[in-house]
């Protein structure tokens, strides 16, 4: 069953998100985000840290564990560790292994987005500059919630690569030579 869904124009939208919104949905070229790739670096490091924490907790307990005869037998057998009653002011294994579960299944989460992120592609200067020229035009949204489109390096397109970009770049730049007012504007860079 087909829906059929209409893409908002742009001009029919209101000023700010909604227009800005329209506008990126306009053209696959313009799907330009921010992957904040300083962010994900931070927040891996931190789960690391964390991770790194829980494994000397881990290792410590197996260590202590191993040079007494009687909770050395825990070391053999996970349910006989499960049973343990000698807490000893220190956390049971099983609950730093659901932790440990806990954190790693996060800190895998974060590392995988991260990757994805990494591996797409940066948009093209033109589509940034044809975003940019957009925003600077039409001011949908306030100046401080408008810089995204400024950090470069941290911009990532939803767009796939395309076999024949090369094309749209060798027709832009013919333009340019032939002075097409419309592509000579370098206003954005």
């Amino acid at each position: 069953m087909w829906t059929n869904v209409q893409r908002t124009l742009v001009e029919d939208s209101p000023l700010g998100d909604p227009r800005l919104a329209a506008f990126l949905d306009s053209d696959d070229a313009f799907m330009i985000y921010r992957h904040f790739g300083f962010l994900h670096a931070r927040l891996l490091l931190y789960k690391q840290d964390e991770l790194k924490e829980m494994e000397e907790k881990l290792r410590t307990m197996d260590l202590r564990d191993s040079k007494d005869a009687k909770k050395n037998k825990c070391l053999k057998s996970r349910r006989k560790d499960d049973l343990r009653q000698d807490l000893e002011s220190h956390e049971m294994r099983k609950h730093l292994m659901q932790r440990i579960e806990k954190k790693t299944l996060e800190y895998g989460q974060v590392l995988a987005q991260a990757q994805n992120l990494v591996a797409m592609n940066r948009p093209a200067d033109r589509d940034r500059a044809s975003v940019w020229n957009f925003m600077d035009s039409n001011r949908p949204l306030f100046e401080a919630d408008s810089g995204f489109i400024n950090e470069r390096e941290d911009l990532v397109t939803l767009r796939p690569g395309r076999e024949n970009a090369w094309l749209d770049a060798f027709v832009e730049r013919m333009l340019k030579l032939c002075h097409c007012r419309l592509v000579e504007t370098d206003a954005w860079l």
